[in-house]
């Protein structure tokens, strides 16, 4: 190992701010960790970040994204949850373990408390997180995949099946085709419910279909609320994953 490493980083918002820099390696505190980064998983909040901040005051230089996974390289006092070798991913909320998450603002101060925004990103070769802020990262998936879990994944999870308590046989509708939706399909899919996709692209609603969607329908060619209830013969559905956003608010999801 280099005495140095590279991470991007940025000191004033805008992607012409964003350079690859090179860094003296990190060396972890007690109850942290130092991760060989593998692979990072990009999200369109992270466009939004480097773009505008989304109205949070950066670290600088500012380092973004949220979505790794990675190799324990080394470990600092008193660490026991993970040894080095051990295959990790990060958490896109640090420090949120159960329960409801601690409101660290307000309506005026924005309290998300993330990777790649009041924190450091992990867009960088080797990178520092509190022990607590890592999980193991799944045996079955590589390193590509597991880093597509943090953000996307979990948030698909949490609203069909922790909130929404799933189970087979009923209905889910998952508008649109993007990284949050293709999770909620798949999740939705093994859990043995009929899945319903909107999309404005026949070519999406074929692979959405691919993936184990049971019914695409196109949004621009038709009322698709009239098409649910046609295939539904008028009952509706069960859990509806409405994927919201906007220019300061990036993406969220709600299951209904």
């Amino acid at each position: 190992m280099t005495d140095t490493i590279q991470r991007w980083t940025m000191d004033a918002l805008g992607r012409e701010h964003l350079r690859l820099t090179v860094d003296a390696i990190p060396q972890p505190g007690p109850h942290e960790i130092r991760v060989k980064v593998k692979a990072v998983a990009l999200n369109y909040r992270d466009k939004l970040m480097i773009e505008s901040g989304m109205g949070l005051t950066l670290p600088q230089p500012f380092t973004p994204a949220s979505d790794m996974a990675g190799e324990v390289d080394a470990i600092g006092p008193g660490v026991s949850r993970f040894q080095p070798g051990a295959r990790v991913i990060s958490t896109f909320s640090p420090g949120w373990l159960d329960g409801r998450q601690k409101p660290y603002g307000n309506a005026r101060r924005v309290p998300y408390h993330t990777l790649g925004g009041f924190y450091q990103g992990v867009l960088a070769e080797y990178v520092i997180l509190h022990e607590d802020w890592l999980v193991a990262a799944p045996a079955s998936l590589d390193d590509v995949q597991a880093s597509t879990l943090p953000c996307a994944g979990l948030t698909a999870w949490f609203a069909l099946v922790e909130q929404g308590k799933l189970h087979a046989g009923e209905t889910v509708l998952v508008q649109g085709t993007g990284g949050v939706a293709l999770f909620a399909l798949q999740i939705a899919k093994a859990h043995g419910a009929e899945v319903y996709v909107t999309s404005g692209s026949d070519e999406k609603l074929a692979r959405a279909q691919a993936l184990g969607a049971s019914h695409g329908i196109n949004r621009l060619k038709g009322d698709w609320v009239e098409a649910i209830y046609a295939l539904t013969q008028d009952r509706g559905i069960d859990h509806v994953i409405d994927t919201v956003g906007g220019p300061n608010l990036g993406n969220s999801v709600r299951a209904v």
